[in-house]
């Protein structure tokens, strides 16, 4: 069970490839703010990993209800992210640290604990397989979430401009070109579009921002998948005390 649990770091991936990119869209191009919500998650992460190493050595080994708590965390601060926009900075700093702390404490302790459980003769060839697990993990999630990311942002960007720029202005002749002008991001030729005014740029920023939200939603939601088998695998673990007795594998001098 704790190589599925190492397999639903694929939830880690999901945070660590696509909440930069989030945040940079959404609270960019501050970098107080920008900063503020990515250290939060840094050290919530390692908050995670302390918590469940101190509370594995104070429970003698009682790691079910452990991961449990934090496969659970891991699973609503993710999934509770789909309520962030451009409007909730502070609000993405409580969720952040939430999935951040869950995630730490599954994302490494589980190799952790492997290490615990292993032969002495076999530790470095499990933990491998672990970590290669994890990694794999993380290259399939990865694909997952990039693909529908960006097959659903092609698909509503374009539309949602133009539903939100005609309304503030712009002739319906200039729509096409406006769009292309910025999906290129080129700023010269968004200001030659016929009928561009400051108005229509707003509109057509908001509309880009309500995409990419959009977007990292169905991220989100894939990643809620994972956090649940890992849940799942969670309560099919068993006490490690016996495990834990002090004996060194290698006394290296």
């Amino acid at each position: 069970m704790l190589f599925v649990i190492a397999f639903g770091g694929a939830v880690f991936y999901a945070i660590a490839a696509f909440w930069l990119l989030e945040v940079q869209e959404l609270f960019g191009p501050s970098y107080k703010e920008i900063a503020r919500n990515l250290v939060t998650l840094g050290f919530a992460f390692l908050l995670g990993i302390f918590l469940v190493g101190w509370g594995t050595t104070i429970s003698r080994g009682q790691i079910r209800e452990i991961f449990i708590i934090s496969s659970c965390m891991m699973t609503a601060g993710t999934g509770a992210m789909l309520a962030i926009d451009e409007h909730t900075s502070a609000l993405s700093i409580g969720l952040s640290f939430l999935a951040g702390l869950g995630i730490g404490g599954v994302y490494i302790p589980s190799v952790v604990v492997l290490t615990l459980l292993s032969p002495d003769n076999l530790i470095g060839t499990v933990v491998g397989f672990a970590l290669s697990i994890r990694f794999i993990a993380g290259g399939i999630g990865y694909a997952i979430y990039y693909n529908i990311f960006s097959t659903h942002l092609i698909s509503i960007l374009p539309k949602n401009v133009v539903a939100a720029v005609i309304p503030a202005g712009l002739p319906p002749a200039s729509a096409s070109s406006f769009v292309g002008a910025l999906l290129t991001k080129n700023l010269t030729l968004i200001a030659g579009v016929k009928g561009v005014t400051p108005k229509v740029i707003l509109a057509a920023e908001e509309a880009v921002l309500a995409s990419y939200v959009e977007g990292f939603a169905l991220v989100y939601y894939v990643a809620i998948g994972f956090g649940g088998a890992t849940i799942i695998a969670s309560f099919f673990l068993g006490n490690i005390r016996d495990y834990m007795d002090d004996r060194v594998a290698v006394d290296i001098h």
